[in-house]
């Protein structure tokens, strides 16, 4: 029997020194370990009786608030440390870019026609010229235009560019003008290509004689100047080429022997005889103040340093013409040509590149240059000048 009590006496203190019942006893007291400072929770940790202390949770709460502020500086001093260590750390940090300031427009006085000298008493010469983008496509936004234009201003001579109309259709659009009774038509179409260029003068009393073009085939074909001859000066309705996308016929306008050489040198031999007027769209805003943004088209068509050189060369320094809207308002910005793009004429965005130059003999005897730019029908506005004397007197 003696074997059956040491045997359960041995039981009994394996009982009482047994690990197993104080773990019992004490998870049966512990609260819930306490979370790592990642947030989760401690796994097979074991609690003691004593107690940790408060402050290093309130540390952790503390570290755990501004984690994103503490990284945020480690990695600006990480990339401090790192650009002090490349080998273009000595040079300066390029400077950031100022944003595009948009050109400014130089505050010169807008032209009104309430700026127009009082009509003169005497007798007067009205010429008027009006680039018509088309004058059948005209015709058809409004048949009376040119009637009405001539109601309007009273003129002795209108001259037309970009007419636009081949010599087969002449007669039909002369007829269908509706110009007023004893009125004269002349006419320059484009041989080299159906529908395209061409200018057209139309006069109260018949010019003494006609010419067209310079007498030089490479520039003839495509109708671009009529001349007539009227008992006090010679009129010269010019449509000069555009210089085209990419500048592409700029050297055929202003090399040497270019249109413009070759217009001036009809110029000169016309001022043999007579004072000469030179109009039309000759597609070049000679000074800055001639467009509204100058400094946005230094390479664009009509605004190149070479077109705005020949212009002064062929024609104002060459044969001494005086640009009759730019003596009269030296200071005044107006505009003769309005692309359709952008609703560029409602915002007053445009160039002047039609003119009425005269021979510096016949200047004094302007009274008035003036724009019509309220005038609708195409994407330029006609322009005028008014002479002293009658056109028919001698």
């Amino acid at each position: 029997m003696a074997p059956k009590k040491v045997k359960a006496a041995t039981q009994a203190q394996e009982a009482e020194g047994s690990p197993a019942a104080p773990i019992a006893k004490a998870t049966r007291r512990r609260k819930a370990p306490e979370p790592e400072a990642d947030g989760t929770e401690a796994v097979g940790a074991v609690a003691t009786s004593a107690k940790k202390p408060r402050a290093p949770r309130k540390k952790k709460v503390a570290e755990e608030v501004e984690p994103a502020a503490a990284s945020t500086e480690a990695a600006k001093q990480g990339e401090k440390d790192e650009a002090a260590s490349s080998p273009d750390s000595a040079k300066p940090a390029p400077k950031k870019k100022a944003a595009a300031r948009k050109p400014k427009v130089p505050q010169w006085p807008v032209y009104t026609e309430a700026m127009r000298p009082a009509p003169l008493e005497g007798p007067t010469t009205k010429l008027l010229c009006w680039n018509v983008a088309g004058l059948r496509g005209a015709m058809k936004k409004e048949p009376e235009f040119l009637a009405k234009l001539i109601a309007r201003e009273a003129p002795d001579i209108i001259c037309l560019q970009e007419i636009k109309i081949s010599v087969k259709h002449i007669e039909e659009v002369q007829a269908q003008l509706k110009l007023p009774p004893g009125w004269h038509a002349n006419w320059n179409c484009s041989e080299d290509k159906a529908g395209y260029s061409g200018v057209a003068t139309l006069s109260r009393v018949s010019p003494l004689s006609v010419s067209k073009g310079v007498d030089m085939p490479e520039h003839d074909g495509e109708g671009r100047i009529l001349v007539t001859t009227f008992p006090t000066f010679t009129l010269v309705n010019c449509y000069s080429p555009n210089s085209g996308e990419g500048l592409k016929r700029m050297d055929y306008r202003v090399k040497e022997g270019g249109f413009d050489a070759s217009l001036g040198a009809l110029i000169k031999r016309l001022q043999k005889t007579k004072p000469v007027v030179l109009t039309g769209d000759l597609n070049c805003a000679h000074h800055e103040i001639d467009l509204y943004h100058p400094k946005t088209n230094l390479r664009s068509a009509g605004f190149t340093q070479e077109e705005r050189d020949s212009f002064s060369a062929n024609f104002i320094e060459g044969c001494g013409l005086v640009d009759t809207f730019r003596a009269q308002y030296p200071e005044t910005r107006a505009y003769t040509y309005f692309s359709y793009r952008g609703g560029a004429r409602p915002k007053g965005v445009g160039w002047r590149i039609d003119y009425f130059l005269t021979d510096a003999s016949l200047h004094p005897r302007v009274h008035d240059a003036w724009i019509l730019a309220d005038y609708m029908g195409s994407d330029h506005v006609p322009l005028g000048v008014t002479l002293k004397g009658a056109l028919d007197s001698a």
